[in-house]
């Protein structure tokens, strides 16, 4: 299973993808193809709101905060 960092310097999106991509490839199968689309779908529609500008919607600033993954604290 991969660990943090894996996702290190991804953005969230990226990491989703990556996410399914190890999950659903098929010798490492934990998820349907469903879910892999549902989760590049997901990776998708977040770029679409992080690189709207913020002065567009309030929270668009907000979510485009949350990029790239920051790697966890080792004592979390």
């Amino acid at each position: 299973m991969p660990k943090a960092d894996y996702y290190e310097g991804l953005t969230l999106a990226d990491a989703l993808r990556a996410f399914a991509d190890h999950h659903g490839a098929p010798r490492t199968r934990h998820i349907t193809a469903d879910e892999t689309t549902l989760l590049y779908r997901a990776a998708d529609r977040l770029e679409q709101v992080t690189t709207v500008p913020a002065s567009d919607t309030a929270t668009d600033g907000d979510l485009a905060r949350i990029t790239p993954l920051l790697r966890r604290a080792a004592s979390q």
